[in-house]
């Protein structure tokens, strides 16, 4: 064998393996990553999905002019604590889109947590639901499989490391990769083919998402087993002691004016009551890249407006900007309206890769089944290698079989469904 095509030869093995590689762990764990992933990509517009099921959450955004201008925040925390003067308000979120009311989360006289929904315009309560709702359905079934946090989180997170090698291992497989971004598949391919191009075309434009997403979730695995960083804030506890949150409008607003009025470019975003006699928490967005409202936490009293304690994002640590940074990255709010969108288009197509390659899998192991069965026996071994292949008509029970623990993986998506029914029951 001459050096050029013993070379070839290295080439194309050391090719094959890095298939090999790639297809098993794209495969091995496609049952249980497809359910993740699609979780994820709805719980990007989650709060719009709840704004098609929950018509108090609805509000007709004013035309510009008179009455187009949101009212302040105590005039829209006055109104909700009228109405349900015997429940004790949690947090509230002012920042919503415009077609959207406002939403204060608070507790009942029954101890149960309840959402009041208050139109940012009017000021008028509009009604109230159950805290569990589609949104908390795609958080917590993606972030956990609604299991036991410290477990289920570490089970989704564990799912970035066969991610990120199938995305490491695709490289050596795909010859000049970078030409492949404006090859879409061709209709009239063949099915085995046009499934191939399908899921090397999504590949590449989906790699800096993959990227993304693969390094956030084993941040999230390093913060769950002892890597977090002190939260943004921590130094600001034990909480002082404050006056009583008042219930009138006019005293709340002079009251967040006044603390906001140091903070000219503060981007308001949430309020948080965390007991009588405390602090109101006011939490938002100012000059820092890349960080949760809580990396810029203002405590002030709530009928005088001085201030108790705040928190700049911009004067974190290195480590503490790294754990912010981490949800801004994986859910794709860093951007607004813009990058929400890309963040779900590249979602679909990260469930679309796992579909697709499963896809792949059953059409190359009929592919093989097809080609043994038209050789015709050869010998005693044939009717074993029969028993072992797929035949065309079992693609569902090919894709089963080629699961890492395929019970398993249909179990924690099972449990997950069920205790979702039994949330929205109780």
């Amino acid at each position: 064998m001459s050096p050029e095509a013993s070379t070839q030869r290295a080439r194309t093995g050391g090719r094959r393996r890095w298939f090999n590689l790639h297809s098993w762990v794209g495969l091995k764990f496609s049952l249980l990553f497809f359910f993740v992933s699609l979780t994820g990509t709805l719980a990007v517009y989650a709060y719009e999905l709840d704004w098609l099921f929950t018509p108090a959450l609805r509000v007709q955004a004013p035309e510009s002019g008179e009455g187009a201008e949101r009212q302040p925040p105590g005039t829209l925390l006055a109104a909700a604590l009228e109405a349900y003067p015997g429940w004790r308000p949690s947090f509230m979120y002012l920042n919503l889109p415009d077609y959207m009311a406002a939403e204060l989360i608070a507790v009942n006289e029954n101890g149960e947590r309840r959402r009041i929904y208050v139109n940012p315009y009017t000021a008028q309560v509009q009604g109230h639901a159950n805290w569990y709702n589609v949104h908390r359905f795609l958080r917590e079934a993606h972030r956990h499989l609604m299991l036991p946090l410290q477990w289920g989180l570490t089970i989704v997170t564990l799912l970035s490391f066969p991610l990120l090698l199938s995305m490491i291992s695709a490289f050596p497989i795909f010859k000049r990769w970078w030409r492949g971004f404006f090859k879409p598949p061709k209709r009239r391919e063949p099915p085995r083919r046009w499934w191939g191009n399908l899921h090397r075309w999504l590949g590449l434009w989906s790699l800096p998402f993959i990227l993304v997403i693969g390094l956030t979730g084993v941040w999230y695995l390093v913060e769950k087993w002892g890597g977090a960083a002190p939260a943004a804030g921590a130094e600001l506890r034990p909480l002082p002691e404050a006056n009583a949150l008042p219930r009138d409008a006019n005293t709340l607003n002079r009251a967040i004016e006044q603390a906001l009025s140091h903070w000219p470019e503060y981007q308001l975003d949430s309020l948080w009551f965390p007991g009588e006699n405390q602090p109101l928490i006011l939490q938002g967005q100012e000059k820092a890249l890349l960080v949760r409202p809580r990396a810029n936490t203002l405590l002030i009293d709530p009928t005088t407006g001085e201030s108790l304690g705040r928190v700049h994002g911009e004067q974190l640590n290195l480590h503490q900007r790294i754990a912010e940074a981490a949800d801004p990255l994986h859910f794709g709010t860093f951007g607004g309206q813009p990058t929400r969108f890309l963040w779900f288009l590249f979602g679909l197509m990260l469930t679309a890769l796992a579909a697709s390659g499963a896809r792949i899998y059953t059409l190359r192991l009929t592919s093989k089944y097809s080609r043994r069965v038209d050789k015709g026996p050869s010998g005693p071994s044939s009717t074993m290698v029969k028993r072992q292949s797929p035949t065309p008509g079992q693609p569902w029970r090919t894709l089963w079989q080629g699961q890492l623990l395929p019970w398993p993986q249909m179990a924690l998506i099972l449990t997950c469904l069920i205790l979702a029914l039994v949330n929205i029951g109780s």
